[in-house]
Order: C-alpha cells, then structure tokens, then sequence
C-alpha cells in the first residue's frame, strides 16, 4: 500500500513540474510583440523625385540611447516606385527615427542614434582596373583608408521625437521625407595626348568622407581615398563619375586626382579649389587639362617595369 502511495506521489510530482514548465512556457508568448502599437510610415518624394528604390529601411532609434529597431520596407507595386506607405508594429516608448534606400551596395554599422554611420567596403587603389594593389598612393595619404565608391543614397532623420504610445485605438502617422545625401562628382581630363583605344585608366580621389552620419545630417567619419573607371569621350579627353559621401567640414583637407594609366604611369591634379567652391553641392563638376601619354602603342607599356610619376601641370579652374 504504502509502495502504491508511494506512486502516485512520483506521478503527481511529475504532472506538477509538467505544469509548471508549460505555464513558464505560457508566458514567454507575451514575446509575441501582440502588444505593439501602429505606426503608420508616408514618405513624401518631393525633395527627390528621381529616387525609384525598390526598399526602404526604417530605424526606430530609442530616445534612451537603446538599440533600435529596424525595419525593411518593400512598396506595394505602383508604378511611380515610390510608393511605400506601410504599417508597421513598433514597441511603446519615445524614438529618433532614421530611414533611406536599402537597395544598394552601402553598408550600414551601429545600433543607437548617435553611432549608426552608413558607409562602403573596402577597397585597392587598382580596383576599377581588375589589377594587384601595387600602384604608389598619393603624396600624404598613407592614413586614408581606401574604400570603393557608394550608391546613391536618399536619407532623412525625421525632425523631432515619436513617441509610440501602448495600445493606442488609431495608428501613430509619421511622414519622411528623403533627399539625395550623396554626391556625384563627374571628372573631365582635357588635352590628353597619345590616347589611343588600347589604353586602360581610373583614378582616385583624396581626402573624401568616409560615411554618412544621420545624427548629424553631414558626412562623416575618416578621410578616405576612393577609386573608380575612367573611359574616352572623345580623342584627347578621359571622363568618369563616382559617387560620394561628400567633404568632410570644416573643409581643410587637400584633394587630389590621380590618374593611372595601363602603361604604368600617373598622373596627379590638385583639386582641392574646385571641390570646396561646390562644397554642399550634390552634382559637382571637375576639370583638368593636360596628360601626355608615352607614345608605346597599345596595353601595357614596353620597358616600364614599375610606376612612373609623369609630369603634369596642376590646374586650378
């Protein structure tokens, strides 16, 4: 008898522990987040009616310095693009809010209001070449780090705080407002002699933002060197575009535009005036004039063995 107590004692124990995990268990679903408010996202085109993202991504950066959320948001098939009017369920509490493109090649790093940057990869000097990092860097750069070249990104931090309240009977409404934040400087070489169809080149630029900081609305972080292709636009002349995070303020960095050519030689620019006379623009144009090409026929040059520094005039437009 006692042995048959003894039993049912074991098998009540064991339906009670069985319990109590399930009702532990119960609980967790209270993780479900059913407990969210609305928030309802317009974005409103008119500062960058050009802009056709395919995403958009949206960070609720708590005011508390906390780790934000965020959220990717797809638009819902109009034709214009740019119709990403969305409902989202967001956690009660009070946030900075911080959205642009996501379909691009940018990369983004932090997690609060103060340290989210969106940035790009690392890159080499030769990239746009499909070569061997093995060309000289510009005079003074040895500290600029080498990274490729952004997308185009259109950001905005919404002015002010939201606050999301608990179990709100109607959706908070935001409204953004993005614009285009990078900037796309387009790069002509004038006089150039000896071009001919078998020459390859790309350049570089100096001393340019190394990211995009939405706290701030300005670029940001390091200098950095960033290269990129140039082609022929006519028999004397090289052109090519990057697109940039901009110049860092105040503007005292130097910049430079150095060329390399499949010959092995380079050629450097000051463009430092030209830069900072269309500093805030977002479409700058720079101009040089003058490269003599060594007359070695095409590829790579015959009898060059290593980089050579070829002279050139430094043009002030």
């Amino acid at each position: 008898m006692k042995q048959f107590a003894g039993r049912i004692l074991t098998v009540f124990s064991t339906l009670t522990i069985l319990l109590t995990f399930a009702n532990c268990e119960q609980r967790e679903l209270c993780y479900d987040h059913s407990h969210n408010s609305l928030v309802s996202i317009t974005f409103d085109w008119s500062l960058a009616p050009e802009a056709r993202p395919s995403t958009m991504v949206v960070w609720f950066f708590p005011v508390d310095g906390g780790k934000g959320t965020r959220y990717e948001l797809t638009h819902n098939g109009a034709r214009s693009g740019t119709d990403f009017n969305t409902t989202v369920k967001v956690a009660p509490g009070s946030y900075r809010i911080v959205s642009h493109n996501g379909d691009t090649d940018n990369e983004e790093r932090g997690h609060s209001f103060y340290d989210y940057e969106i940035f790009t990869a690392e890159d080499n000097i030769l990239g746009p070449l499909n070569r061997p990092d093995r060309a000289p860097r510009p005079d003074d750069t040895d500290n600029q780090p080498i990274r490729s070249e952004a997308s185009t990104l259109y950001a905005c931090t919404y002015d002010g705080t939201v606050t999301v309240e608990p179990s709100a009977a109607q959706a908070t409404e935001i409204v953004l407002t993005p614009r285009e934040v990078t900037s796309v400087w387009d790069i002509r070489i004038t006089g150039v002699a000896n071009l001919s169809n078998g020459i390859e080149a790309s350049a570089v630029v100096t001393g340019v933002a190394e990211c995009w900081n939405p706290a701030s609305g300005h670029p940001g972080g390091t200098e950095v060197i960033v290269p990129f292709p140039l082609h022929a636009c006519a028999a004397d002349c090289l052109r090519g575009s990057v697109v940039l995070f901009g110049d860092n303020a105040p503007h005292d960095v130097r910049h430079k535009l150095r060329v390399y050519t499949s010959y092995m030689y380079y050629y450097d620019f000051d463009i430092t005036d030209q830069v900072h006379a269309a500093a805030g623009n977002r479409h700058v144009e720079i101009r040089v004039n003058g490269m003599d090409l060594p007359q070695t026929g095409d590829g790579m040059g015959t009898g060059v063995t290593d980089w050579e520094d070829a002279e050139n005039e430094e043009i002030k437009m």
